[in-house]
């Protein structure tokens, strides 16, 4: 029982360590905001108090039953052999069958390791919504960033547009100067777009906080420093380890598991209970001298007045057998439904390890693909800018590349948040606890 005792006292300790890098961490870092998420998080520490609480009834459970002390007076005592009654006391100690308190604490044990195992469970899960949020929140910045590239881009081709309508005003063309006017306007407009568009980020960016500094019990307004590029996180996917830790580390199976174990220690106790219970007591009673001629012979032999101490030994008849064996079948029900569900959450979550690694697989495809049609398309955009400034090639190609450039590098962002996230909720199948 001392690892009970002492779990949970180190727990958040441990809750730290297991999410902090082994050379420490900047204030900025994700591991930094997955511990304040874990110590600071009110959902999360309603489960660990409700896992502390579960303990405390490990203390309660098959603790001996009160003593029972009966009291009676007499109004007016009663002649008896030796006297008269004045008052008597009983005091009775019940004992249950041999084994009846270990089979009680044993039960009370595994419903603790089950709330545990919930305390783990939701910490998981709050974990996956801080990296779910945290990628969201890079492939933002990324975007942001992209956007702001394309604007540099643009105001490089507002400049040559602008030469362009010099040179045409120069050379005194009035069509040549008008295209080149034109061509101005053109770009202007899509740069109004950017502009548009970084605006919209910057607002969404902000919602997206507000949400991150809610899974860490934070103001709305605080800053979350989040890297300006997303990368793909490193991660290598073994099939048969990963199904491997998933039956030996998820949390859901380890509550199912815990909750069968208790029901098998409940079916024995119950079966406990259902034997016969030893009462061992002592009366007292209190006797009183009595002036009856008949007692005269009694005082001579010193009894008159003697107060009585009797030891009483008492035992329950569990005669209604159909209520115990409806327990105990109760119970083995009970914990034959367990192994039920503990077969269909496995399958559900292999099914849903497969699931992500397809997804993961999709992912890494599309990072890949994006990434070539965006060099692709750099290198397109050299030339047919070479082109525009030679008037080999008109205003509207160059910005339909340009437009590819930035569509190209918004999608690799959003493919690689997908990404890192698949990555994620697979390593939340195994538990995060135990990958680090």
């Amino acid at each position: 029982m001392k690892q009970f005792k002492y779990k949970y006292i180190l727990l958040l300790l441990i809750t730290v360590i297991a999410v902090s890098s082994t050379k420490g961490q900047e204030a900025d870092s994700l591991n930094h905001y997955l511990e304040v998420a874990a110590l600071n998080n009110p959902g999360l520490n309603a489960d660990f108090l409700a896992y502390k609480a579960s303990l405390e009834r490990v203390e309660q459970a098959g603790v001996w039953s009160d003593p029972q002390l009966d009291i009676g007076f007499f109004l007016k005592p009663m002649d008896i052999v030796g006297g008269s009654q004045v008052a008597d006391f009983t005091l009775m100690q019940m004992f249950p069958w041999f084994g009846t308190k270990k089979a009680a604490r044993t039960e009370a044990t595994h419903m603790a390791q089950m709330a545990y195992e919930e305390f783990r469970e939701s910490r998981d899960m709050l974990f996956l919504e801080v990296y779910s949020q945290w990628y969201t929140l890079s492939s933002l910045k990324q975007q942001l960033k992209n956007n702001g590239d394309n604007l540099k881009l643009l105001s490089q081709l507002e400049q040559l547009a602008r030469q362009k309508m010099s040179t045409a005003f120069a050379m005194s063309n009035d069509m040549g100067g008008s295209s080149g006017l034109s061509s101005v306007l053109r770009v202007q407009l899509e740069i109004a777009e950017i502009e548009n568009n970084i605006e919209s980020l910057l607002s969404e960016i902000e919602a997206e906080k507000a949400k991150f500094n809610a899974l860490l019990n934070r103001s709305a307004d605080f800053d979350v420093m989040v890297p300006d590029t997303i990368i793909k996180v490193p991660f290598l996917f073994n099939e048969m380890e990963a199904i491997h830790e998933i039956e030996s580390q998820n949390p859901m199976l380890g509550m199912i598991v815990e909750e069968e174990q208790a029901y098998r220690a409940k079916s024995e106790k119950d079966k406990k209970m259902s034997y016969p219970m030893l009462g061992i007591g002592l009366q007292y009673m209190v006797i009183g001298k009595s002036s009856s001629p008949t007692m005269d012979q009694n005082n001579h032999n010193g009894m008159n007045g003697m107060d009585m101490v009797m030891p009483m030994v008492s035992i329950s008849l569990p005669i209604y057998r159909n209520k115990y064996k409806a327990q105990q079948r109760e119970s083995r029900y009970m914990w034959e439904s367990a192994q039920e569900k503990y077969n269909n959450i496995l399958n559900s979550l292999q099914s849903d390890l497969f699931k992500f690694k397809h997804q993961l697989d999709n992912a890494e495809r599309q990072i890949a693909l994006y990434q070539k049609q965006k060099n692709l398309a750099l290198t397109a955009y050299q030339l047919i800018l070479q082109e525009f400034v030679t008037a080999k090639s008109d205003l509207n190609n160059v910005i339909e590349v340009q437009r590819q450039i930035l569509d190209y590098g918004i999608r690799e962002a959003v493919a690689t948040a997908e990404y890192n996230t698949k990555v994620a909720e697979i390593n939340s199948l195994r538990s995060f606890t135990k990958l680090h």
